[in-house]
């Protein structure tokens, strides 16, 4: 959590930029969630529209690669709170599209987090994942997930499409919900892969999620059991008929 109203308490106010920029890169670095809150729209208290100064500290935490802005007493206290909800909206949206067509993720570099073989391999795999989905213009990533790391990883690379995970476990949705680009979902997932990606299709269609004829790239991590005694990981495309 990036407070910058407790960090100006702490720093002298010229640093509160850099020092902002440098601890969420280092989030991004570590994969850590990492918010960016106080006074971002403060004037909305009061007024009905921001300053355009206001606008562009927005601007500059979603540039930044922030997993999510918060608003404090915009929301808590302000006369227009609703507002105050839509400008952050329709800022962040207006520079993560620009930064899209920028192509601007792909100039992203990541610390390797992985030691061992196993993380190392997820950590590659979600990263050439994201790479495809984005050079194949596909239309959502679905990724199969117990405690939401591989989910993590993919939204570390900022990928276009959205990411949804699905899990049992209620404690890794809520904690999914924080990761940028990340829309979790509770699915009763089994042993075998290929029933849990065709149940999970057919939950998204029936919420008009997806629909005939859109592209899906399937990341799954299978961990050794009773039916798969080897544990495997695959990426797969999928055209939903």
């Amino acid at each position: 959590m990036v407070a910058r109203g407790d960090l100006g308490v702490e720093i002298p106010l010229e640093q509160i930029p850099t020092v902002q920029e440098d601890i969420i890169y280092i989030c991004r670095q570590l994969n850590k969630p990492v918010i960016v809150a106080s006074q971002l729209l403060e004037s909305m208290v009061e007024y009905p529209t921001p300053t355009r100064a206001e606008v562009a500290d927005v601007s500059e935490a979603v540039r930044q690669y922030a997993d999510a802005l918060m608003l404090s007493g915009e929301s808590a206290i302000g006369s227009y709170g609703q507002k105050a909800l839509a400008v952050l909206d329709m800022t962040s949206t207006r520079i993560e599209s620009w930064a899209r067509e920028e192509n601007r993720q792909s100039l992203l570099n990541h610390y390797q987090l992985g030691v061992s073989l196993p993380d190392r391999t997820a950590e590659q795999m979600c990263n050439c994942a994201v790479e495809m989905a984005n050079n194949l213009g596909v239309d959502a990533i679905f990724v199969y997930t117990k405690h939401g790391y591989m989910a993590s990883l993919l939204s570390r690379n900022r990928p276009n499409p959205p990411i949804f995970a699905f899990t049992k476990d209620e404690s890794t949705i809520m904690a999914l919900n924080l990761n940028w680009g990340v829309v979790p979902f509770p699915v009763d997932l089994s042993d075998d892969a290929e029933s849990n990606i065709s149940k999970s299709i057919k939950f998204m269609k029936s919420r008009g999620l997806i629909m005939h004829g859109d592209v899906v790239l399937v990341v799954s991590d299978v961990a050794p059991t009773r039916v798969t005694p080897m544990a495997s990981q695959s990426i797969q495309v999928k055209t939903i008929v």
